[in-house]
């Protein structure tokens, strides 16, 4: 449950950032630009607070994908057996 309330402000303070830095760019630039970059710095938000949660929680990207527990399940499936 932390991790998805992490995941959630997260989230939400990168498409702030997101929206904050496309109006600039709409502003200076052109509309068809300021919408491009919000669209792949939303996207892009999406990846960063997954890891952002990640790091958070764990300290450390190094076991993003859960890979070290499922070998480990594994291990034991098969002792078992």
């Amino acid at each position: 449950m932390k991790a998805l309330i992490l995941y959630v402000v997260f989230v939400l303070i990168g498409a702030a950032i997101a929206a904050g830095i496309s109006y600039y760019v709409e502003m200076y630039v052109s509309v068809t630009a300021g919408l491009i970059t919000f669209l792949a710095l939303f996207f892009t938000n999406f990846v960063t607070a997954w890891l952002a949660v990640i790091f958070a929680m764990d300290g450390s990207l190094r076991n993003a994908t859960g890979r070290a527990e499922q070998l480990e399940i594994e291990a034991k499936t098969r002792r078992a057996h």
